[in-house]
């Protein structure tokens, strides 16, 4: 059972994040500052400190509960996907649902696009492509795709994925239900494209 001083500690985090969530929504990351985080939040600059030693490891912890959530998800759907198709559909709803259809999200990501496209290498997103490799791989074995390079496939999904969210943030009028669709043909053919020369 927490103490009431770890209790304490998880409040003012929590409270530290939500402030940081808020600042990078509104001017962005990288026009924020810990002032201006810890002025949102009614700490002082030796609080944050506390907790963080400077805003890129705040950023760093915001990534990596995004990484933890993207594999809990991609677990799940694992269990229920049939066909490579159906994963990839499966996949592409989640990630596609949780930047838009979540105002917050969406709001957060569009005026951090910059930021958000420096970082698809970031360390907190490495378990997450190394799933999708290990799913891709493990296709092949049982004969869903051809015989394919794992880690050029993750590159064309990953680098799809993300302009297609991208695209959906920067055009709200955008149907997420069309996006699912048009993803999911294009990797399809994409994944089926990048199968070992010869085979």
């Amino acid at each position: 059972m927490a103490t009431k001083h770890d209790q304490n500690r998880a409040e003012k985090r929590d409270r530290l994040v939500r402030a940081a969530v808020d600042a990078f929504t509104e001017t962005g990351y990288e026009n924020t500052t810990v002032s201006d985080v810890v002025r949102r939040a009614g700490m002082t600059p030796s609080t944050f400190y506390n907790y963080y030693r400077d805003k890129d490891a705040l950023r760093d912890e915001l990534l990596d509960g995004a990484a933890v959530q993207l594999l809990a998800g991609l677990a799940v759907i694992r269990k229920h996907a049939g066909s490579v198709e159906e994963f990839v559909r499966l996949a592409c709803k989640g990630l596609f649902a949780g930047m838009v259809q979540d105002r917050t999200n969406a709001a957060l990501l569009k005026r951090n696009l910059p930021m958000l496209r420096s970082l698809v290498d970031s360390k907190s997103l490495q378990p997450v492509y190394a799933a999708i490799r290990s799913d891709i791989s493990r296709a092949a074995e049982r004969g869903l795709l051809q015989p394919i390079d794992a880690e050029l496939a993750t590159a064309v999904v990953r680098a799809s994925v993300l302009e297609i969210g991208v695209a959906l943030l920067l055009h709200p009028g955008s149907d997420v239900d069309t996006a699912i669709e048009f993803a999911t043909r294009s990797l399809a053919s994409a994944l089926q494209a990048v199968a070992q020369p010869g085979d």
